[in-house]
């Protein structure tokens, strides 16, 4: 799987689609991570502070995308 990330919501929708892709729930993957499942699935709608817009604002003025690929692509 591989997504390119220009902002908070790509980072969520790329942590939200891997978490599927493992077959596990907000909840399962909250508890490995020891956070809330609110707290994770805010992450994964690129909210608030969680996903802070300002990093990628400084990448995108740097020229910089990140890229996310799993190692099984």
């Amino acid at each position: 799987m591989q997504a390119i990330i220009n902002s908070p919501a790509d980072m969520g929708n790329f942590i939200a689609a891997l978490r599927k892709k493992y077959g596990l729930t907000q909840r399962e993957l909250a508890s490995r991570l020891d956070v809330s499942q609110r707290w994770l699935s805010e992450l994964e709608l690129g909210k608030g502070k969680l996903a802070n817009e300002r990093y990628f604002e400084i990448l995108a003025a740097l020229g910089i995308q990140l890229i996310g690929v799993t190692e099984d692509d």
